[in-house]
């Protein structure tokens, strides 16, 4: 693996840990599924946001769902998988280079399926181990996981590193449109969803998801998304280097932390109240939504020979948080079991950041 050249590239740091033990990569994988599920349900039920909004999120988290189960079938058997490290510092998620992993394994499925026996075989061989030799099959138990997990592992259902949506009308204007998509920041091991309003010059015909100009749109966004430029920064940049498009509003999710004693290390108060509370498996998950708009346009670098270019003015409140942050308003919100929110209500902590508790065991459903 260390041969191959994309691997120069990325580096495990100190913050990048391996889990290991059994038990403790099966606790990670259902709670991080429990608060991916709450997230959805979330979202679902959220009234701010409109319907093309909601269905874009809706399908990123759920792909990001579906990759974690994905995930949980790889490393059911630790000993039998390969190494499984998270970010624990400022994230709580799997490291980058596990999406590439499971990309290179999906190439890589039919070939080895074809060569696993079918359930039925690999059940008869338990049954003969264990009636007829007294034996234990744990072999033949992690090869019938392996086979699985290679049958959930489908292209449609991966969070990839960088994971365009439908490019959709926007109003009765036609220059108008909406787009989204989201990214696996590989400096931040964060999953974040973008979304998209934007006016398009495209003389008089209608911009279409097969057209150069859509996919000119998809690079551009792709080579700029990144978790530690301002959301201010990504939109500036688009406007930029694409003359024909114009920003209207912006919105960005920002997933994560995923905080649990024994996995992340929060350094504040919370971590100290999840650290005393470790026998209960307390977890919560962080996110905020950011927004940014365009108040106006102003032409810029007009001469003898030139008319210059549209540019955006997007509108930043006098706000000092808003300012530093380069958004027009920003949202926190924080989703944790029921019994859990009770005690950070009662600790006042994270005031600022909208509870959202999960009941009883919801979190855990079919999300079908």
């Amino acid at each position: 693996m260390t041969a191959d050249p994309i691997w120069q590239h990325f580096h495990l740091d100190e913050n990048c840990l391996p889990l290991t033990g059994r038990n403790k990569v099966q606790v990670y994988f259902a709670q991080m599924r429990r608060a991916l599920a709450g997230l959805v349900r979330t979202v679902q039920q959220d009234t701010s946001i409109t319907n093309a909004e909601r269905l874009a999120v809706d399908h990123f988290v759920r792909r990001l769902h579906d990759t974690f189960e994905i995930l949980a079938l790889r490393h059911f058997y630790p000993s039998h998988s390969p190494e499984l490290r998270i970010d624990a510092s400022d994230s709580g998620f799997v490291h980058f280079s596990t999406l590439l992993e499971l990309a290179g394994e999906l190439e890589r499925r039919d070939a080895e399926l074809a060569e696993i026996p079918p359930p039925p075989e690999l059940l008869r061989r338990m049954l003969d181990q264990i009636v007829d030799h007294g034996l234990h099959p744990a072999e033949l138990q992690a090869t019938l996981m392996r086979r699985l997990y290679l049958q959930a592992l489908e292209a449609d259902r991966l969070y990839r590193a960088f994971l365009p949506g439908k490019l959709e009308r926007a109003g009765k204007d036609a220059e108008n449109y909406f787009w989204s998509f989201a990214c696996y920041d590989r400096a931040l091991n964060r999953p974040f969803v973008y979304l998209l309003y934007f006016a398009y010059d495209a003389d008089g015909k209608p911009l279409a998801d097969d057209a150069r100009a859509f996919q000119e749109i998809q690079a551009v966004a792709e080579h700029t998304a990144a978790g530690r430029i301002s959301l201010l920064a990504f939109s500036s940049r688009l406007d930029e280097r694409l003359p024909r498009l114009r920003p209207r509003i912006v919105k960005r999710l920002v997933l994560g932390p995923w905080w649990a004693p024994g996995f992340t290390r929060p350094d504040d108060r919370l971590g100290e109240l999840l650290e005393s509370l470790a026998d209960r498996l307390p977890y919560a998950l962080r996110w905020e939504a950011e927004t940014l708009i365009s108040e106006r346009e102003t032409r810029v670098g007009a001469g003898w020979l030139s008319k210059g270019q549209l540019r955006q003015v997007f509108w930043i409140p006098d706000h000092l948080d808003l300012s530093a942050r380069g958004v027009s308003q920003f949202e926190r919100f924080l989703l944790l079991p029921h019994w859990l929110a009770q005690h950070v209500q009662a600790a006042g902590l994270l005031p600022d950041h909208r509870h959202l508790p999960l009941d009883g065991d919801e979190g855990a459903r079919d999300l079908a």
